[in-house]
């Protein structure tokens, strides 16, 4: 196998064992940043969140 087919399959490896991860665990993995109207990099930039329901919990 030559350089490329190493990669593709270490590539492939990696994102096979971060599916095994996440559904091993109960309740996914947390995604905070899921519940803004914004996006990510808008949220890191401007430090905003819009929530996208009324009960948002912002954390202390």
């Amino acid at each position: 196998m030559n350089r490329s087919m190493w990669i593709l399959a270490a590539v492939f490896g990696v994102m096979a064992i971060a599916m095994i991860y996440q559904s091993s665990t109960p309740g996914g993995i947390e995604r905070p940043w899921a519940e803004c109207k914004e996006n990510l990099v808008t949220q890191m930039l401007s430090n905003v969140c819009t929530p996208r329901t009324n009960n948002f919990k912002t954390p202390q």
